[in-house]
């Protein structure tokens, strides 16, 4: 009776869809006969081990939805290759105050310097935390919105987005602009404006947004709402990790 006992209840405890309980059973069964916990440690034991693997599912759901194009963490940023970073204040940011008051933040930085890695790091410690993010490269929110112009669809697509906790524009300054871009650009954050917050990284300064983005008025409205209680990290005078960094190419004598 003993041994067919705990494989009914492995039995039943499947049936209720608890199927990390039923998996670490034996386990917890042994530690209990060996430390002769009490009834309610023993299973506060075993439902905690469901509720890790619900949480852990939860978060790889919320992460891979989100888009990332890699998963880029705070703990695999190389702190020590920016010299001018403010680390502390960017660990500050890492708490998602930022988050919870729905304020913009912006990453400038030129071409290697760890933008993406960062905003990368932000919407993945959002996702640990519960929050619902969403991350783009801005030529391809503003192409795909582009595309539902035709539909009239693109308003849908914003209202999606603006559902979201956190949304990240990764690369605003390489956007291939059409005519259209910079009143998108102004639709989506307008609509997130107050909702939602929004990363934004750009290897611009603001006064060329205008000139990236075709419509230099449209674009000082949008720069006007995204510096409105906006959090900035400037890393625009750091070092590219693509040619100084450890895994850069290394010129030989003969080259340099």
């Amino acid at each position: 009776m003993k041994d067919i006992l705990p494989e009914n209840v492995k039995q039943d405890l499947r049936r209720l869809r608890l199927n990390d309980m039923a998996a670490h059973l034996d386990e917890a069964l042994e530690v209990a006969a060996r430390t002769r916990e009490g009834c309610l440690t023993f299973l506060a034991g075993l439902v905690r081990k469901q509720v890790e693997a619900l949480d852990s599912r939860s978060l790889e759901r919320r992460i891979k939805k989100a888009g990332f194009p890699e998963r880029l963490t705070f703990e695999s940023f190389d702190w020590g290759f920016q010299p001018g970073l403010h680390v502390e204040y960017i660990k500050d940011l890492a708490h998602l105050g930022f988050v919870k008051e729905r304020r913009p933040l912006l990453i400038l930085g030129k071409t290697g310097t760890g933008k993406t890695h960062l905003a990368s790091a932000f919407g993945i410690r959002a996702c640990e935390a519960g929050y619902r993010v969403a991350f783009f490269t801005a030529q391809n929110l503003l192409h795909r919105l582009h595309a539902a112009l035709a539909h009239n669809t693109a308003h849908e697509i914003i209202s999606s987005i603006a559902r979201s906790h956190v949304l990240i524009l990764d690369a605003l300054g390489y956007v291939r602009a059409k005519p259209e871009y910079a009143n998108l650009l102004f639709d989506v954050v307008s609509t997130c404006r107050g909702r939602v917050a929004l990363i934004v990284t750009s290897n611009v300064s603001f006064e060329e947004w205008g000139l990236t983005m075709g419509n230099p008025s449209i674009v000082n409205a949008i720069v006007d709402r995204l510096l409105d209680r906006a959090c900035l990290i400037n890393i625009r005078p750091g070092r590219s990790y693509r040619t100084e960094g450890p895994l850069a190419p290394k010129l030989s004598a003969d080259s340099r």
